[in-house]
C-alpha cells in the first residue's frame, strides 16, 4: 500500500488508479503512487512507498528504482526531486534524469538504488519557490510484466519492444524505464542491471554459426562468418544465459575507416540455456552482420558475423 507523510494526505493506491486512467494507465512496473504537497516555498515534502522483499533482485549489489513526480492538475509546482532515503532516513544514491519544465514535460525523473526492503522515500521541493500538489510514482526498473520481480520472463517480454515508440503496436510502457516515449539501449541496460542472473558471473563470450540447412557445403569464399546458397538464413548462437543480442542495421564508417554502430535492433533474448536464433535476409555478395551482446553482469561485446551469399552456385550442389 502506498503511503504519504506529507501534510496529512494519505490516499491509497487503489484510489489513485481511476485518476491516472484519465490520461494513461499506470505502467505495470509501478509499485506505489502518492499524492503530496509542497505547502510553502523551500519546503521539502516527502512521500513513501513500501518496497517488498521480492522487489529486491537476489545476487545483485542493489536494485534500481525509478522516481517520477509531476504537478497535480492546475498546480503551479515545478517539482524537483532532491533526495531518496530508506528506513530510518538512510540516504540512498540519487541519479537525476529529466527535470520538470512548464508545458509539455512537467515530470521530474530520478533513479535510486537499494538492497533492502522497507520504506522508500522520495523528497520533493519546488523549483524557484513554487508550491502545490504533486503526484509521486515509484517504479521497479525491469519489471516488464508487473509481477513485482525482475527475472527471465521480463527479459523475454522486453526483447520484442526494443526501439518501439509510444503509440506503436509493440510499445509497452513498463519497458520504457525512463518514460521518455521510446524503448532503446538505455532501457535494455537498465533491465539487465536489475535482472536476476541465471548463472554465476562468467566472462562474456558468444559462438555463432548458420543453421545446418543454410550452410554451403563446398569450397566457397572464406569469411569469418559463413557462406550460404540461401537468401533467407538462420543464425544460431549461444552466450551467457539471460543476455540480450541486439542487431545493428545501420553500421557505417567514418573517414579513416573507423566503424560506427547504432544497434537499432531487433533485439533477441537467449533462452534459459543461453541459446538464440536470428533470421536474416541476405543480398548477393558479402553481408555484414554486427551484434551487441549484453549480459546481466554489465559485460558487453560486439560480434561480427559476415555471410557470403552466392545464389549463382545454387545449382552446383
Amino acid at each position: 500500500m502506498a503511503r504519504s507523510n506529507s501534510r496529512g494526505i494519505h490516499p491509497s493506491l487503489e484510489g489513485l488508479e481511476p485518476r491516472l486512467a484519465l490520461s494513461a494507465s499506470p505502467p505495470a512496473n509501478v509499485i506505489g503512487v502518492n499524492l503530496g504537497t509542497v505547502a510553502s516555498p523551500h519546503q521539502v515534502s516527502r512521500t513513501s512507498v513500501a518496497v517488498a522483499g521480492r522487489n529486491i533482485t537476489p545476487h545483485k549489489r542493489a536494485t534500481l528504482f525509478g522516481l517520477f513526480v509531476e504537478p497535480e492538475g492546475d498546480s503551479s509546482l515545478k517539482p524537483r526531486i532532491v533526495a531518496a532515503s530508506a528506513d530510518q532516513g538512510r540516504k540512498l544514491p540519487l541519479k537525476q534524469g529529466r527535470v520538470a519544465r512548464s508545458g509539455a514535460n512537467p515530470t521530474s525523473v530520478a533513479f535510486t538504488k537499494t538492497n533492502q526492503s522497507g520504506d522508500l522515500t522520495t523528497s520533493v521541493a519546488g523549483a524557484a519557490g513554487t508550491t502545490g500538489l504533486y503526484w509521486s510514482q515509484t517504479t521497479l526498473v525491469g519489471d516488464v510484466n508487473g509481477d513485482g520481480e525482475v527475472n527471465f520472463a521480463d527479459l523475454q517480454a522486453f526483447a520484442p519492444t526494443y526501439m518501439s515508440s509510444a503509440g506503436g503496436s509493440k510499445y509497452v510502457a513498463s519497458a520504457d524505464f525512463n518514460q521518455n516515449g521510446v524503448i532503446n539501449l538505455y532501457d535494455a541496460k537498465a533491465l539487465l542491471h536489475n535482472l536476476a542472473p541465471l548463472t554465476r558471473n562468467i566472462p562474456l563470450s558468444v559462438s555463432m554459426h548458420l543453421a545446418p540447412a543454410d550452410q554451403a557445403h563446398y569450397a566457397a569464399t572464406t569469411t569469418s562468418g559463413a557462406s550460404t546458397l540461401h537468401k533467407v538464413v538462420t543464425i544460431i548462437g549461444r552466450t551467457t544465459p539471460g543476455s540480450l543480442i541486439i542487431e545493428d542495421n545501420h553500421t557505417s564508417r567514418l573517414p579513416g575507416g573507423t566503424q560506427t554502430y547504432s544497434f537499432t535492433g531487433p533485439a533477441h533474448a537467449t533462452d534459459a540455456n543461453g541459446f538464440f536464433s536470428i533470421q536474416t535476409t541476405n543480398e548477393e555478395g558479402l553481408n555484414n552482420n554486427d551484434f551487441l551482446i549484453l549480459d546481466p553482469f554489465g559485460h558487453q561485446l560486439i560480434r561480427a558475423f559476415p555471410i557470403f551469399w552466392i545464389p549463382f552456385a545454387a545449382g552446383r550442389v
